[in-house]
């Protein structure tokens, strides 16, 4: 399955970057925030037990923003139901990876979310719903028509006007 946001997008919707991701999800007091994006870049870790600390993290966290991207899709599927899952190019320059990094983070939190979080999350979820009713859209255009150009069938109801009684 693909997320529809990065690991390192989730990482700068948190205040406290790659830090705060480590202390939330990671149970090694070893594994710094700086250690964790190493690995996520792809460089090896010297320890390794730290480096497998990293690689349960990175994979906690990968599933996390899975699972809130399955959350969006449930939203998504009522305007974009052929569509979903959705390809990069229908979200990319869209407020979708921020959307589904910001939930996670809040997911991640659990019940200890701050006030100003609580807000900023039912922002998110706001700008879900404003998806799934068309107020807010991603980079994709439905046809405007199905018929072929230059040909139109118009259907209308019959009249209910008696136009013998006049």
């Amino acid at each position: 399955m693909v997320a529809y946001a990065t690991v390192a997008e989730l990482a700068q919707v948190a205040t406290g970057g790659w830090r705060e991701l480590s202390q939330l999800v990671s149970g090694d007091p070893g594994l710094t925030g700086d250690l964790l994006q190493q690995k996520y870049n792809g460089e090896s870790l010297d320890d390794p037990a730290l480096s497998a600390a990293a690689d349960t993290t990175l994979t906690q966290l990968e599933d996390a923003l899975e699972s809130v991207s399955r959350y969006a899709d449930s939203y998504l599927n009522q305007r974009y139901r052929e569509l979903v899952p959705l390809a990069a190019e229908h979200y990319e320059n869209t407020g979708l990876p921020f959307a589904v990094a910001a939930l996670t983070l809040g997911r991640l939190y659990g019940l200890d979310k701050s006030d100003d979080m609580r807000k900023a999350l039912a922002e998110q979820e706001s700008y879900l719903k404003d998806l799934a009713a068309g107020r807010a859209s991603l980079n994709y255009e439905q046809p405007s028509t199905p018929d072929e150009p230059g040909r139109m069938t118009v259907n209308s109801r019959p009249s209910a006007f008696n136009w013998d009684g006049y």
